[in-house]
């Protein structure tokens, strides 16, 4: 589970030139850190394999995985484009410098405040949701006589072989509009028809997330194509653009399978540049929107042990100076982690635990049944592939302080965002 900077030494986990547990004791812990070189050879991956040379393709980073100021100049230094999901993620994403022509606005419930500043900012691209929500758009784009370009979401009814939790495209979703909704997306289309501000460039789909196979991408991109061409055709709207979403698979146990890159983006590649052809598309634009295969490995989270507790019933627990507060998927999905002593990396593992952390709540848990060396009290833990959805998704509860994120480059340290202070619990107040 070693990132590209990552070494061992003598026993000792290394991330670029410092030691790991180096790291710990001068920001503290919990800390969250990426290695840089990791996100960039992702970022490198997706642009070397998915292109074609017969139309544009487009690597939107999906940044609910793991959005700040820094990651957006990261993006941006690849000419990339950003999707974001409410006004907070627009105005941060534009403090960065970002680009606001290049960012996908998504969301199920978008508010009129979020419409209203997307559509007089001029953001790139709005991912439509519902009718309701076209029709508010419509009437923004009115107010402020501008061009709004947008995608329009639809539900293919394709089943990824995923937690139930992170299936978005099945006839149940909460997400964009079934494609067997006849009605529903004949009004949709009979709006687009009479609008000459609000333009539909093409329709987005999202199947879920941690897909391993090109299987599910390449049945979403045929289910797409053709919708594309039949509603082309039947309403005489050219349309340009296919947004296939993401949902690329990462590991985060040695036993996982993950989406190989090199593989299923160019078969992605091949199916689109068939169907496209089979259809006689004039298709210019194509996206996908990774966000965990970016950061997810790239990041690592560094607690200190506390005691190891064995119970009556012979259960060991670890305990640790983090747990849901920084890391809720455990709690939310059942996730499951790799974990080391990383001054003791080589050693021996003997005894069986549950990392678990320090909120008042059973389902506290970092990692269920890990396998670990001898751990002392006062030793640094080590939990691999957390770049995704674990800073994004921390919170305060129990009082808790959100950690220091540091960016490590080879000799180099960034520090992206600082621990929070107990004064900063009553900045709302």
């Amino acid at each position: 589970m070693l990132t590209k900077s990552m070494t061992i030494k003598e026993n000792h986990l290394y991330i670029g030139s410092f030691k790991a547990s180096d790291l710990a004791k001068r920001y503290g812990t919990p800390v969250i850190i990426y290695d840089e070189e990791e996100i960039k050879k992702q970022i490198e991956a997706f642009i070397k394999y998915f292109k074609s040379n017969k139309y544009q393709t487009h690597i939107v980073y999906a940044s609910k995985a793991y959005l700040s100021p820094y990651i957006c100049q990261l993006i941006d230094d690849y000419q990339m484009e950003i999707d974001v999901v409410s006004l907070g993620d627009l105005y941060l994403v534009e403090s960065s410098g970002f680009p606001l022509s290049k960012v996908l606005f998504h969301g199920n419930n978008k508010s009129l405040a979020e419409l209203e500043y997307a559509v007089s900012h001029k953001v790139g691209i709005l991912v439509v949701d519902n009718y309701d929500e076209l029709m508010t758009i419509m009437e923004l784009a009115e107010k402020y006589q501008t061009v709004v370009n947008t995608m329009f979401r639809i539900n293919p009814g394709i089943e990824a072989s995923t937690h139930e939790y992170i299936q978005t495209s099945l006839l149940s979703s909460k997400f964009g509009e079934s494609i067997f909704d006849e009605e529903t997306i004949d009004k949709v289309m009979k709006l687009y028809e009479k609008n000459h501000l609000v333009h539909l460039l093409g329709f987005h789909a999202h199947i879920g997330s941690q897909i391993v196979s090109e299987k599910p991408f390449i049945a979403s991109a045929k289910t797409l194509i053709e919708f594309t061409k039949k509603i082309q055709d039947q309403y005489n709207y050219k349309l340009s653009a296919v947004n296939l979403g993401g949902g690329f698979g990462i590991k985060y146990l040695d036993s996982d399978e993950e989406c190989d890159l090199s593989h299923t983006l160019p078969k992605m590649i091949e199916s689109i540049d068939e169907l496209i052809n089979e259809y006689e598309l004039s298709i210019s634009d194509i996206y996908i929107e990774p966000g965990r295969s970016i950061v997810g490995k790239a990041g690592f989270t560094l607690y200190q042990a506390g005691i190891i507790k064995r119970t009556y019933g012979g259960k060991n627990f670890l305990f640790v100076d983090g747990g849901m507060t920084d890391n809720i998927r455990p709690a939310l999905y059942q996730a499951k982690y790799t974990v080391k002593i990383v001054d003791k990396m080589e050693d021996e593992p003997i005894l069986k635990v549950d990392v678990v952390g320090k909120c008042c709540e059973s389902g506290d848990i970092v990692s269920k049944d890990v396998m670990i060396p001898m751990v002392s009290k006062g030793d640094y833990v080590g939990v691999f592939v957390t770049g995704a959805y674990g800073y994004a998704m921390a919170s305060n509860y129990n009082g808790a302080l959100k950690p220091p994120v540091i960016f490590v480059s080879n000799d180099k340290i960034k520090v992206v965002s600082r621990k929070e202070s107990v004064k900063d619990l009553m900045k709302l107040y």
